[in-house]
């Protein structure tokens, strides 16, 4: 598995908002843990790493009252575990569910990060 991520974040400060986003790549493996005997439903862990650039308010660290913000724009690095449900609708479209516990070091938001996604993949050939 490999992708790239966009991740943002506002904070509100008086009558502003302040963005802390997130550019991250990600190289990881699944491994198949469960399935039933036709393969139609397939359960998957996995572990990725991750790599990146977190940028506060986009290097404007000078707000309008005079106020500045000491986090800093930085390199930010971790790793990921994965869960992954997949099931077959039909020949060619699969409905997934998926949680991820991301954990970055480095960033000023936080280490852990859980995400959850549901989909469906669609097999063109």
């Amino acid at each position: 598995m490999v992708g790239a991520e966009y991740f943002n974040k506002e904070y509100e400060f008086r009558d502003i908002t302040v963005s802390v986003s997130q550019f991250t790549g990600e190289s990881g493996y699944y491994i198949k843990i469960l399935s039933d005997h036709r393969k139609t439903f397939f359960l998957s862990i996995g572990l990725s790493a991750l790599a990146g650039y977190e940028t506060s308010n986009w290097g404007d660290k000078l707000l309008y009252d005079g106020s500045t913000l000491t986090n800093k724009d930085t390199f930010i690095y971790g790793g990921a575990a994965m869960l992954e449900l997949e099931t077959y609708l039909s020949d060619r479209v699969m409905f997934l569910i998926n949680t991820r516990e991301r954990a970055l070091f480095g960033s000023s938001i936080g280490k852990f990060h859980t995400q959850v996604g549901v989909g469906f993949k669609f097999i063109i050939n």
